[in-house]
């Protein structure tokens, strides 16, 4: 429940290999036609970035860049026509959908859901029943983790009318980033900058399902020497699109400030975020063919707790995020220097309304049940049981005998098997999160030219200390009958557990350029100290100290004769550190327990006219030392004392083969036509034992569950005068919807689009005045979205959304 923190090649294959043959062939005939068209010589394709952390300058909106850096790896950007394809309700996780190899599923168009949200990049997922195994930063700072108990998304961070852009790195990041669960992708969300002028900005956007949103930001220009800041706030609202009745509410406010003082350049930033979202509920294939219109949720309170359990409004998330950072950079000579410290603060709760009272407190048979007439809380108890019905007393009520319920309610929770005068009774649980970090980092580059050979140097450190709890409570429903209203005092604490992590990383990376050939070798290591504390109940601490081996990032770039042409292969070990379930073991279950590595190799080309851009990249991913529970008695050799009914270990993984290419053209200067294909053969790596196998539920060789073998995007954009539109159109293919491929989702097809005026050029008098109308899912195509493991989420039905803005 969304209350809970819950942890060889065939003919097909070779036919989606000839697929990417052929693109490669489509591309090299473009460039050879498109060295006919275009005069001007494009930016050499081996210069450095100025940014000591390797962070990407984001596009200028007049841009059609998708293929992101220079560099030995893949690596796209969000453009501008993607971001204003999207609403201004939209979530910033909904701009990266257009990019080759990425897959976003979201309960709704404007991502009202963070227990519906997964993102899937070659075979890797945060969320969508995967795990948290892709990377996230916000300006290049780490966003604390991505899983919906206790860890934020970009969306928590940052409103997406401040989003400048997004890079996202496919397979390897930058050496330098800073996550420490990017197995697979790292997106790096970045914020825009302060105009330049003083500006005032009103939006307010309405659409479909009660949505609308207003927001106001304002630009000081400059307000000191060499200083510009800008603050933005925002409050926007949604129901649901199946029943109406579930709400979601999200109040935010960024504020950024860039300043140079003397020869340093500053950058600060502040963000605060206020969500309460009502969940989706998820769906077995079978129930989505007989229904595609509803989920496992009800809408209307029915006075049956069994059923009532899945009332909407009580499933839900509240997230408070407080975000933090200051920049500084400078330069010595040839040496870039760069620090910065940041700091985030969360509270959190998920809700749930179970159908019964957990009975923690012996009361004596027959007498009043204090967990429903009130009583002293009780703390970190074991459960004697449940209470499903109380007598007028306020007593547990006896169940008839040989009773077996009516049809779709169980016995023990049907009203027709105990007195008529027996009440309902359940629970309204809450888990409470609360996560506190702080960190600091450090960049040196250092650029030198020895003759003919240009030689840089970067090296960097990361430090980060955070500290987390989470606890358990229940509250009685108060009149289960009536509503989903419930007593503030809890009656049963189930649990409280700290949770510390001292962080450590560094890197250093030397690359070479001679002539047209850039080589780069670099290492990065990562030192945790975890540890975990149980603060009510069985008194319990466990620690783990673990580091990672060397991780080597090695590449080459190539700069071919071929005007604008760039070759580059790379070799990378993405790292993601253990994670709080094993923490809960004893010592002796976990000192084996290695921190999970993928070893990634990519293979690739980029072509750049300005014009013209493309890309295609072949990659080949093994993750092979996964850390899984697996039942203590199929585990030997080992000697766990029998106190584990499970244990942990590095088993199992993923393997990941495929390609991904990219092509934007601006065919005349108002209109760019742009489009994606991926395909993407990622199967699990079994644990080399069947029992084990079964047990984990994973099916060795299947495909990785959310992940789509094969998807293409096709899109055109068109900006002339006061005119703006686009339009966009996604395909994605079958899907495991479970670990075993017992369980798929079908293939469908998005066309979305916008049209808007930006009046500045109608009159003068009207500058600053725009206007824009989107929609997704033009053809309100039914599919299921993003998996939860054996079942998956409605897809978002059409959705019309449209904004105003105003400059002053």
């Amino acid at each position: 429940m969304p209350g809970e923190f819950r942890t060889a090649a065939g003919e097909d294959d070779m036919t989606k290999w000839m697929m990417g043959a052929a693109i490669l062939a489509i591309v090299a005939s473009t460039n050879a036609h498109a060295q006919t068209m275009e005069t001007p010589a494009s930016a050499p394709a081996n210069v450095p970035t100025a940014a000591p952390t390797g962070e990407a300058e984001p596009p200028r909106s007049d841009e059609i860049v998708v293929t992101g850096q220079s560099t030995a790896f893949a690596n796209t950007r969000v453009t501008a026509p993607m971001i204003e394809r999207q609403s201004a309700l939209s979530s910033v996780n909904d701009v990266i959908s257009e990019l080759p190899g990425v897959f976003v599923g979201e309960g709704d168009a404007f991502g009202s859901s963070d227990w519906a949200t997964s993102i899937s990049i070659r075979g890797f997922n945060s969320g969508g029943g995967g795990g948290q195994q892709i990377g996230s930063t916000i300006d290049g700072l780490p966003n604390g983790g991505s899983g919906y108990g206790g860890g934020s998304r970009a969306n928590r961070y940052i409103d997406v009318l401040d989003l400048k852009t997004v890079n996202v790195s496919q397979g390897t990041a930058d050496i330098s980033s800073r996550s420490n669960e990017a197995l697979g992708a790292t997106l790096d969300y970045v914020t825009s900058d302060p105009t330049a002028d003083s500006r005032l900005r009103f939006t307010a956007a309405g659409g479909d399902f009660g949505a609308r949103k207003f927001y106001v930001r304002g630009d000081t220009g400059t307000i000191a020497p060499n200083t510009t800041a800008y603050v933005s706030a925002s409050t926007s609202r949604v129901r649901d699109w199946i029943g109406g009745s579930g709400k979601t509410s999200r109040d935010h406010l960024d504020a950024k400030v860039l300043s140079r003082v003397g020869t340093v350049d500053l950058t600060g930033f502040v963000s605060y975020d206020d969500a309460d979202e009502s969940e989706f509920g998820s769906v077995s294939p079978a129930q989505f063919a007989n229904d595609p219109n509803h989920d496992a949720y009800t809408d209307n309170w029915t006075g049956l707790p069994y059923v009532d359990q899945a009332y909407r409004s009580t499933s839900r998330a509240l997230r408070k995020n407080l975000f933090g950072y200051l920049k500084a950079r400078t330069e010595i000579g040839e040496v870039k220097l760069q620090v910065a410290g940041y700091y985030h603060r969360m509270r959190g709760r998920g809700d749930f309304a179970p159908p019964y009272l957990v009975d923690v407190r012996d009361d004596g048979t027959g007498n009043p049940e204090s967990e429903y007439v009130g009583g002293p809380t009780v703390r970190g108890s074991d459960a004697l049981g449940k209470i499903y019905f109380v007598t007028p007393t306020g007593a547990a009520a006896a169940m008839t005998a040989g009773c077996v319920g009516t049809s779709g309610v169980p016995a023990e929770y049907s009203p027709a098997c105990y007195a008529a005068n027996a009440t309902p009774v359940m629970s309204y649980r809450h888990t409470h999160y609360k996560n506190d970090r702080m960190g600091f980092t450090s960049d040196v580059d250092w650029q030198h030219d020895f003759g003919v050979v240009q030689n840089q140097f970067r090296a960097g450190f990361w430090f980060e200390h955070s500290r987390a709890n989470q606890l358990r409570d229940w509250h009685k429903v108060t009149n289960a009958r009536v509503g989903p209203a419930f007593d503030g005092t809890p009656y049963y604490v189930q649990f409280s557990t700290d949770y510390g992590l001292d962080e450590v990383m560094y890197y250093a990376e030397d690359a070479v350029t001679y002539g047209p050939l850039t080589a780069r070798l670099g290492v990065k290591q990562f030192f945790l100290d975890q540890s975990r504390t149980e603060l009510l109940g069985n008194l319990s601490a466990t620690s783990i100290q673990s580091h990672s081996d060397p991780l080597i990032n090695a590449g080459l770039t190539y700069v071919t004769p071929l005007q604008g042409m760039e070759l580059f292969a790379g070799y990378s070990q993405n790292f993601a550190a253990i994670g709080n379930g094993p923490l809960g073991q004893p010592p002796e279950a976990i000192r084996n327990l290695r921190p999970e590595t993928a070893n990634n190799i990519e293979i690739g080309a980029r072509y750049n006219t300005g014009r013209i851009q493309a890309s295609l990249t072949g990659y080949d991913i093994k993750f092979k030392n996964q850390i899984v529970s697996i039942s203590s008695n199929l585990v030997t050799g080992i000697d766990y004392l029998e106190q584990q009914d499970s244990v942990y270990l590095n088993v199992g993984g993923v393997k990941s083969r495929g390609i991904e290419a990219a092509l934007a053209y601006r065919v005349l200067p108002p209109l760019t036509l742009s489009g994606s294909f991926t395909y993407n053969h990622a199967t699990y790596i079994g644990t080399g034992d069947a029992a084990q196998d079964a047990d984990v539920g994973v099916t060795p060789g299947q495909q990785v569950i959310n992940s789509p073998r094969t998807m293409w995007v096709v899109s055109a954009d068109y900006k002339k005068s006061f005119f703006k539109a686009g339009i966009a159109t996604k395909f994605v293919g079958d899907r495991n919807i479970d670990t075993q491929g017992k369980a798929q989702a079908g293939s469908f097809t998005l066309v979305s689009g916008y049209v808007g005026a930006d009046l500045e050029a109608v009159s003068e008098q009207l500058k600053g005045v725009s206007f824009t109308v989107q929609a997704t899912n033009l053809t309100d195509e039914r599919y299921l979205s993003s998996a939860d493991g054996g079942s998956a989420f409605l897809g978002t039905p059409r959705t019309v959304t449209a904004s105003l803005s105003l400059d002053f």
